[in-house]
Order: structure tokens, then C-alpha cells, then sequence
């Protein structure tokens, strides 16, 4: 658990100086008090928020944008926390940054952490201390049993094939489990699926996704986030040269393409006509070299297009497509299919 010691200081209000929004700040201490409230502990906050241990912890030391809540993750913090979402934006709040002088690093044999000195409108100094103590090496926590037979069944039924976050794991277990875990027990049981290659992990979008393992999902998980990402490229990153790419809508073949330097002369030439698209995957079927997906599919147009469509206006559509795979794990057709 964090631990935060406030004591006074008489150092001058000088350098360095890390600068980060009061509303930043509050939520982050906040966070921190009632996570104490609740008996979570940071790492497994920052697990069911799908990011790495530290998190959490960490954010103070280096709010960068990179490390600060997003807004999907502030929305899940009332769930998650048990509490009100004005219980984490307080009407009171400052506006503005704040400034947190004279920053240093802690780092001892029994513990880790940070601290910063706050000055107040009349240059009073409040020295804030951020600790945790540190695992001690060797120290084991038991793996829950029942928790990890449950997520193999679960691979094994078709659950986690395509890429889930924690927090959604830990929502069906919460739901229909019939016996006690904890969010670090989860931890644990899919950290051993990992390393087993049972399980895939990867970062998406700056959240992390698992799934279980299989070659050709990851290929098709990197393809579509490359077309999510306009990254053309990317997309055919795991083609074979002679590639072939089909469109066909409502039965019809609107679309012949051979060749990976086709296929992607295709793709970079209507980048432009999107302002924004996304593909979700809703559910994937493997038959040997043959791989199948259903996807929901939404998109707004950047610009007019010649079939009367206009720009600013949205797409919503449900559609599939068929992966068909060389020996070498390389796509060899691909076939997009809607209406």
C-alpha cells in the first residue's frame, strides 16, 4: 500500500520544478486515498486499468501526458473505486497548474518512492512523502487454483480468443465465479498463462489486451489495428508478395487486386477519404490455414465521394473477412466481405 507523509518545510521555493494541472493532481491523490479505503493496493489498480504495475505509483514522479489518466480510464475510476464520479472532480478545485518543487527519488532496501515540496499563497512549504514497500525477493504468493482452471476452461470454450482487457476478465469473474479471488490472484493466473504462451499479451492503443495464443489471430489483430491507425504499411506487413485482395458486396465482386504492392497502392489511396474508421472484431474462427471474422465497422467520410455519400457523414456496417495463409504464416489472400 501508498503510504503519504505531509510534513513542513522551511527549503526555498526553487528548482527543479515539475508542473502539472491541479485537477491532475487531485485526481491522483485522490485515487490513492481511496484505493486505502477499499484495501486495493496500486499495482492492482493500474492491472485493471490495463497498464503496467508502476502506473499508478509513478504517475506523480513523471505526469506526462503519456503517463496521465485518459478519459476512458477516469470514467472506469467511480466503478472501480466505489465511489461518486464528484467524489473525484471536486467542484472546489483550483484551476490551473500546480507546482511541485524539489522532487527526489526514494529508493532503500525496504521501500520506494518520491517526494515534492507544495508551497501555499504566502510561500509555506509542505514537504509530501509517497512510499511503498518494496516485495521482498522470495516472497510467494500461492497461486489460486480454481481461478486458473476456470481461465483455461474459459480458453479452452473460445472466451478469450479475441484480445480482452483485464478489467473485462475480471467483470465475468466477478459476475460468475463461485469462488474468492482477488484482482491479484487474476494477476498472477494470467501472468502464468502468459508465460506458458497459453495466453497472448500485447499493448493496443496504450492498453493491454490478452488473447488466447494462436499465430494467426495475432496477424489479424496487427492488420486491423494498422487499418484503425491509417497505417498503410503496417497493414501489409505480414502479406505474401502475390497477395490477393477481394471486396464483395452483396455477392458481387467490386474489387480484384493482386500483388502486395497493389494492395497497397489500394490502401494508401483512400486514406484520405476517412476522417476516422475503426473495425472491432466481434468474433474469429480458425479452420487450418483459413481464418474467418465478423466485424462491426464504423467510419466518418472526410470528404464527398462520388456515390452521393458526403463528407461529415457516418458509416456503420457489419461485415467479414477471410484470411487464407501460406505455410510461412504469411496472408495469401484476403477477402473483405458486406452487405
Amino acid at each position: 500500500m501508498i503510504e503519504i507523509v505531509k510534513r513542513e518545510s522551511v527549503r526555498k521555493k526553487d528548482g527543479p520544478v515539475v508542473t502539472m494541472s491541479h485537477m491532475d493532481y487531485h485526481i491522483i491523490c485522490k485515487v490513492i486515498d481511496l484505493i486505502g479505503q477499499i484495501g486495493m493496493d496500486d499495482e492492482e489498480l493500474s492491472f485493471l486499468l490495463g497498464k503496467a504495475n508502476n502506473y499508478v505509483f509513478s504517475y506523480i514522479a513523471n505526469p506526462n501526458d503519456k503517463n496521465k489518466f485518459k478519459s476512458d480510464q477516469v470514467d472506469l475510476l467511480p466503478y472501480l473505486l466505489n465511489c461518486y464520479f464528484s467524489d473525484l472532480f471536486p467542484n472546489n478545485c483550483p484551476k490551473g497548474n500546480i507546482q511541485l518543487f524539489h522532487s527526489q527519488k526514494i529508493n532503500t532496501d525496504e521501500e520506494k518512492g518520491f517526494s515534492h515540496i507544495i508551497y501555499d499563497s504566502k510561500g509555506k512549504g509542505t514537504r509530501i512523502i509517497w512510499t511503498k514497500k518494496i516485495n521482498q525477493k522470495g516472497s510467494f504468493r500461492k497461486t489460486n487454483k480454481d481461478l486458473l482452471d476456470l481461465l483455461i476452461k474459459w480458453i479452452d470454450e473460445g472466451i478469450l480468443d479475441l484480445p480482452t482487457p483485464s478489467i473485462n476478465i475480471w467483470k465475468k469473474l466477478i459476475s460468475e465465479s463461485q469462488f474468492e479471488f482477488s484482482i491479484s490472484d487474476l494477476e498472477k493466473c494470467i501472468k502464468i498463462l502468459s508465460t506458458k504462451s497459453i495466453l497472448t499479451k500485447q499493448t493496443i492503443d496504450g492498453i493491454i489486451y490478452y488473447w488466447k495464443s494462436h499465430p494467426q489471430t495475432s496477424i489479424i489483430v496487427h492488420y486491423i489495428n494498422a487499418y484503425n491507425a491509417f497505417k498503410a504499411k503496417s497493414m501489409a506487413a505480414y502479406m505474401a508478395e502475390d497477395v490477393v485482395f477481394e471486396n464483395i458486396h452483396d455477392g458481387n465482386t467490386t474489387m480484384s487486386l493482386k500483388g502486395k504492392d497493389a494492395f497497397l497502392e489500394q490502401a494508401v489511396s483512400v486514406l484520405d477519404l476517412f476522417e476516422n474508421r475503426k473495425q472491432t472484431v466481434t468474433s474469429i474462427l480458425h479452420r487450418n490455414n483459413i481464418s474467418e471474422i465478423t466485424i462491426d465497422y464504423e467510419a466518418k467520410l472526410a470528404k464527398d465521394l462520388p456515390n452521393g455519400m458526403k463528407k461529415g457523414q457516418e458509416l456503420r456496417l457489419k461485415g467479414r473477412s477471410i484470411f487464407g495463409f501460406s505455410e510461412d504464416g504469411k496472408i495469401m489472400k484476403l477477402v473483405d466481405v458486406s452487405g
